[in-house]
This record gives C-alpha cells, sequence and structure tokens, in this order.
C-alpha cells in the first residue's frame, strides 16, 4: 500500500502513470485521466472545506488510490490482481473496444470494488456511518467534472459532440448513472465490511469483486448494446492513443 500522506502526491503518481501510458500508447491511460479529473475535484473540495471532516476525506482518497496504485502495480509486475482491475488492465490489449468503455472499466473497479473497502479501512470498526454526508458529497463534486471529460471525448470522437449538441449536454448522464450508482453499492460494501470481523473480510471483498468482473464483462460484450454501433463508433474515434490521452489529461475541474 501506498505511504502517501497528501492527495498532491497522489495526483503526482498519477501524472507518472499517464506519462508512461502516454509514452507506451495503452489505453490504460484514459482511467487514469479521468481518474485524476476526480482527484483534483476532491483536492478542491477539501480545500473550499466543502466536507465535514477534510483531513479524514485526505486519508479516505490515499487508501482509495492505493489500491488501485497497487492492482496496477501487482498487474505490470505479472502478479495476482483483482479480477475487476485484470479485466479493465487486459482491455488495453482489445482494439475494438471504445475510449467510453475503458473509462467504464476503471470505474466499475475503482468505485465499485476499491471505494467501499478503503472507506471501511479508515473507519473504526463497526463506526462507518459518520463518514456517510461526506461519502454522499463525492457524487455532487464529481458529477460537476463529467461534462468536462465528455466534451474532451467528442474532441477525440466527433459523433459524441452532435450527441452532446442534440442533448443538450445530458448525454453524460452515462457517466453521471454509472458513477452514482457504483457509489451506492461502494457505501453498502463500506457499511457491510465495517461491521465483519477482520477474518470475514477477505472472503466478502473476493465476492465483490468477482461481481465487479462480472460487470466488467457486460461492459466489454453488453448484449443490449448492437455491435453494429460500437463499430461504427470506432470508426469514428482517433486511433491516436498518446494524442488522446494529451486530450483527457487536459481535463481540469
Amino acid at each position: 500500500m501506498s505511504n502517501f500522506t497528501s492527495i498532491e502526491q497522489v495526483i503526482q503518481k498519477l501524472d507518472a502513470i499517464i506519462a508512461r501510458c502516454q509514452k507506451n500508447k495503452s489505453p490504460n491511460g484514459y482511467f487514469a485521466c479521468t481518474y485524476r479529473s476526480m482527484t483534483l475535484a476532491v483536492l478542491k473540495g477539501v480545500q473550499q472545506n466543502k466536507f465535514e471532516n477534510g483531513h479524514r476525506m485526505v486519508n479516505l482518497d490515499i487508501a482509495f488510490a492505493g489500491r488501485y496504485f497497487e492492482a496496477l502495480e501487482q498487474y505490470e509486475n505479472g502478479q495476482k490482481c483483482s479480477n475487476s482491475w485484470y479485466a479493465a488492465f487486459e482491455a488495453a490489449k482489445n482494439p475494438r473496444l471504445l475510449i467510453l468503455q475503458h473509462i467504464l472499466l476503471g470505474i466499475n473497479a475503482h468505485i465499485n470494488l476499491d471505494l467501499g473497502v478503503a472507506a471501511a479501512s479508515i473507519m473504526p470498526y463497526r463506526k462507518i456511518n459518520p463518514l456517510k454526508n461526506d461519502f454522499a458529497m463525492i457524487n455532487e463534486i464529481i458529477s460537476k467534472i463529467n461534462q468536462k471529460v465528455q466534451e474532451s471525448i467528442s474532441e477525440i470522437c466527433y459523433p459524441v459532440g452532435v450527441i452532446d449538441q442534440l442533448s443538450n449536454g445530458n448525454d453524460n448522464l452515462l457517466l453521471d448513472f454509472a458513477i452514482s450508482k457504483a457509489r451506492q453499492t461502494s457505501w453498502a460494501t463500506a457499511s457491510v465490511l465495517s461491521h465483519a470481523s477482520s477474518f470475514i473480510r477477505p472472503p466478502l471483498i473476493r465476492m465483490v469483486d468477482n461481481a465487479a468482473a462480472q460487470i466488467a464483462t457486460n461492459i466489454i460484450v453488453s448484449p443490449r448494446t448492437p455491435k453494429q454501433i460500437l463499430a461504427k463508433l470506432k470508426e469514428c474515434e482517433s486511433s491516436d492513443v498518446a494524442g488522446n490521452i494529451d486530450v483527457l489529461s487536459a481535463t481540469e475541474v
């Protein structure tokens, strides 16, 4: 786990990951860029005293990021990481996936699995409730950057820009919905883990991970989304991975 003491250090680590992904032309950089924007939004919220307990939110952010960093390091070193993160990282090898799919895969693993585990880890045994209001506040903070992420994606895939204009920006509801639903799930996970004894937590975490891995499968191949539509959108997307990461990394709060 990380030995970071500030959100600024988390952002520096994300910058290094993004630079490496850009150099290697890895689609794993797409989520890293989105997560960096979210982390900046949380940092700004702490600086503006939007949380009941800013110090506690810094601890949560560090614990939260640490799980992503650890999973990525394990994967890159050929070690076993969580199933949901393995699905997200392996997806970088799939040339047919959309940028949005890569982002959703990262959101799925990080929020559906990591966030609940991190939240339970920073709070005393069976005393998770004092965190609830600040936990909910992050939804509001993050939702404000989703339109900016959508605007960045529209620069890379021009049909997204057309959809954005026709919908008055409401097309980013997909990202809003994915994140808010995942955060509801992660709070339930945090509550269950908080009330579980230490020897019960590992199998519970594996259960959550397996459920998130199944969601990852549906993100990659969804029976509800015609393959022809995905293929057409992919044709319109920029194939310049490094350039795409450059666009996404410029998204600010």
